[in-house]
């Protein structure tokens, strides 16, 4: 009986982990897709050129092509949920930052600093849900999880449009910012950091 109950503890542990993972994974996505056909209009309005939209665009892939390495190495020696709380908090601020964005080169250093918190937060959250999946289930939970990430990168597009036909270009950025505050709130006082993994190091 003992066994049984620290087993139905352990798995509802495990699911409100989940829940918050998926949550914090939905709303970094829909806050990508809010400014992400709203990003050419804005840079455009900054006299960019198709070059510099090239350059804009590509900072923030190279931005996770240099650091995801390393902050995935990162996770596995401190565990996940210290990288995820402070990529958050980073992808919250950096998001308020496109608002004072002046012209083409503060907004390229801008979508690099974005990137770089983004490599703090979606592939970190990948792995832990790769941590907490029970045997035999991860395509499972991996596949829900993919629901939520896809549910916030189709959301994301219609209500940016909406929030810019309505409240101006600057309402989406503040949109972006306030959906990672929330996932960065959620996660600090509900996501716990595996404690086998922890040990395990």
């Amino acid at each position: 009986l003992i066994q049984n109950h620290f087993k139905k503890r352990n798995s509802l542990f495990k699911k409100r982990r989940f829940f918050v993972l998926a949550l914090s994974a939905m709303a970094v996505m829909m806050g990508l897709g809010i400014i992400a056909p709203l990003m050419p209009l804005y840079a455009k309005n900054m006299g960019a050129s198709g070059l510099w939209l090239g350059i804009i665009f590509s900072s923030y892939s190279l931005s996770r092509l240099i650091f995801v390495p390393m902050i995935g190495k990162m996770s596995d020696k401190n565990g996940r949920k210290k990288i995820i709380v402070i990529g958050l908090f980073l992808y919250s601020i950096f998001s308020l930052a496109y608002v004072f964005a002046t012209n083409v080169y503060t907004l390229s250093i801008v979508r690099f600093l974005q990137g770089f918190a983004s490599a703090m937060t979606l592939p970190i959250i990948m792995a832990y849900v790769g941590d907490i999946s029970p045997k035999g289930q991860e395509g499972k939970y991996m596949g829900y999880f993919n629901v939520s990430r896809f549910l916030g990168l189709g959301m994301g597009p219609f209500l940016g449009g909406v929030l810019n036909d309505c409240y101006g270009i600057d309402s989406a950025f503040y949109a972006l910012s306030a959906l990672t505050a929330l996932a960065f709130v959620s996660t600090i006082f509900f996501l716990q950091e595996e404690e086998g993994f922890l040990k395990a190091k």
